[in-house]
């Protein structure tokens, strides 16, 4: 497999990045990265940008980064920030996966964000679908490898192997719901 790494900067996606490096040798696969400025918290994502540059060139991946205007697109589109984020982000890492030939894209999701995805399905009112929440593999293109394991661990890891990471200051604001959720119900 070609994979693309959706590589924020976070816990979670350097993890993932440290995990299919070490694991590359034995699976025989191929990685690249991408990072997406969202371009919405000025230098902090800026900053966030060259983090991700800096850490898949020390792992010796290539990367690809694109800035957005996330804004424009979520009035354009009449769509809520979180969605907005979402659908340009999606459309960069399939449009760069197509672009570079790959066959699979990795997303960081974990445990802890299946849960809030559920939650989140929950409230808003689901079916069946919404119940089960983030799905593992999506359209045999987008894989999820740590979708069973829970933050905490991947923080853990991380800081066994004194690997550093960026922490998005959104994920305090209990403005959005899912913020709400992870601080104030999980």
């Amino acid at each position: 497999d070609r994979i693309l790494i959706a590589l924020s900067g976070g816990p979670d996606s350097v993890a993932l990045t440290c995990l299919l490096k070490d694991l590359q040798p034995r699976l025989e696969i191929s990685l690249f990265a991408a990072h997406l400025n969202h371009g919405l918290r000025g230098t902090e994502s800026d900053l966030d940008a060259e983090y991700a540059v800096q850490f898949a060139r020390s792992m010796d991946i290539p990367i690809t980064v694109e800035k957005a205007d996330v804004l424009a697109y979520k009035k354009q589109h009449r769509l809520s920030l979180e969605m907005a984020a979402r659908e340009v982000r999606y459309h960069f890492l399939t449009k760069t996966a197509r672009t570079l030939e790959l066959n699979k894209i990795a997303t960081g999701h974990t445990a802890n964000d299946q849960a809030e995805e559920i939650l989140l399905n929950l409230i808003r009112g689901t079916g069946l679908t919404g119940l089960a929440g983030i799905p593992p593999v999506r359209e045999n293109l987008f894989i999820r490898p740590l979708i069973r394991c829970f933050k905490s661990e991947l923080i853990e890891y991380l800081r066994e192997k004194n690997i550093t990471f960026r922490t998005d200051s959104t994920n305090v604001d209990s403005t959005y719901l899912r913020n709400k959720i992870r601080h104030n119900i999980m």
